[in-house]
């Protein structure tokens, strides 16, 4: 799997996905650390994700003077080498859906937890689905 979809009809703000994926990246329940996150829109209900899309040709990674965001050949997902990256933020700045975010003074983006992301895991009501690929 290289991707996932989000329904945000679906989604009802219980904040499941953006504290798993916390806990699964860094160990903590401290939401900057998540890689997806999750605007509440407590009025209409209907809330807005903000996730890493994968990209075909990722702005991040043309953004990246270092060569540090390469795609892992087992995950098909975008990845960040912190031995190479300098953490300038470019990377960040140039991702057009702000799916890159900072934390612990690093860049950070979602890397599908190594093709099995816990945010479809964590998902009770089928807001986070994968997306099968493609062939």
């Amino acid at each position: 799997m290289t991707k996932f979809n989000i329904k945000s009809d679906l989604c009802t703000g219980c904040m499941n996905c953006v504290t798993v994926c916390s806990l699964t990246n860094s160990g903590s329940q401290d939401r900057s650390a998540s890689l997806i996150r999750v605007d509440l829109e407590l009025f209409s209900g209907k809330h807005s994700h903000i996730y890493c899309r994968q990209c075909e040709n990722p702005e991040c990674r043309r953004a990246c003077p270092e060569g540090a965001i390469n795609k892992d050949l087992q995950s098909g997902a975008w990845t960040i080498n912190y031995d190479l990256c300098t953490k300038c933020g470019r990377c960040v700045d140039a991702c057009p859906f702000g799916a890159m975010f900072w934390y612990a003074c690093a860049p950070i983006k979602c890397e599908l937890c190594g093709g099995k992301p816990a945010c479809c895991e964590a998902c009770r009501f089928n807001a986070i689905t994968p997306e099968e690929d493609k062939l």
